[in-house]
């Protein structure tokens, strides 16, 4: 597979980072050793690479730390070689909140983590339980947050390093339910997620509070695969599991996974 099919495979909008992308593949093949990279991809570049890996001949690996992790770090493997999750340039830390007459809500950590000027491609995943935020982080920008990062909303923090591979860590909390919706297209999901009319939901579609795989979309007529990640701002974010039949009026049932 040549670059220019390659980025015509993979429905996303930075073609500069698939291009490093497909380099990297390509480095890969000609030195025949695996190649570990130092960024977090979401669900729609790292899927779209699972898809095709046999037409590029090549094995992908995919690491976020945690199980069910939607932001993850990718190798690729020649033939003959097995992922070290190991190799991969990842730490896992934890930011406790100091203060007892302040909560923090993921938002507020993930926001203070933004301002440090960081990439959002530097960090995967956040966790919060009791007060603690549990962070995927590479390596190289470990040390910067550790000095700089005091804060978390005007509240002292604490960061500490957390050995992964020997200590229990925290998983994500979802809640199913079943859905019921006319169709599996985005507009007729979104307004039985959130239980607005489908002209609300078209309408929140098209001011890009909608996203599909953490791409903003402006079509209401896209239609949703399983294990899509939906993000509706304000709303929360929630996964396709299945369909689970039809109801008496033919409309789907859809079991979904809510991040709570």
């Amino acid at each position: 597979m040549n670059k220019k099919e390659f980025l015509s495979r993979i429905n996303y909008e930075d073609k500069i980072l698939l291009s490093n992308i497909f380099e990297k593949i390509e480095l890969s093949n000609k030195i025949n050793k695996p190649i570990y990279l130092n960024e977090f991809y979401t669900p729609n570049v790292w899927n779209s690479l699972l898809s095709i890996e046999k037409e590029l001949d090549i094995i992908v690996g995919t690491y976020g730390i945690f199980e069910d992790s939607d932001r993850r770090v990718l190798c690729f493997l020649p033939y003959g070689f097995q992922q070290d999750f190991n190799l991969y340039p990842l730490d896992l830390i934890k930011i406790k909140n100091k203060s007892s007459f302040s909560y923090l809500s993921h938002s507020d950590f993930l926001g203070t983590l933004m301002g440090q000027g960081i990439k959002r491609e530097k960090f995967g995943d956040l966790i919060v339980k009791d007060q603690i935020c549990y962070v995927p982080i590479c390596k190289d920008v470990l040390p910067y947050i550790k000095e700089n990062l005091t804060k978390i909303g005007g509240s002292p923090c604490l960061i500490e390093s957390i050995d992964y591979t020997n200590e229990e860590i925290p998983s994500f909390n979802f809640e199913e339910k079943i859905i019921i919706a006319s169709s599996l297209r985005i507009d007729c999901v979104v307004s039985a997620f959130t239980g607005k009319s489908r002209a609300s939901s078209a309408e929140m579609i098209n001011r890009g509070a909608v996203l599909i795989d953490y791409e903003r979309i402006d079509e209401k007529d896209i239609y949703v695969k399983l294990n899509s990640i939906i993000t509706v701002r304000g709303y929360g974010k929630f996964k396709i599991q299945s369909i689970q039949g039809k109801t008496q009026r033919d409309r789907e049932k859809i079991l979904i996974k809510k991040y709570i």
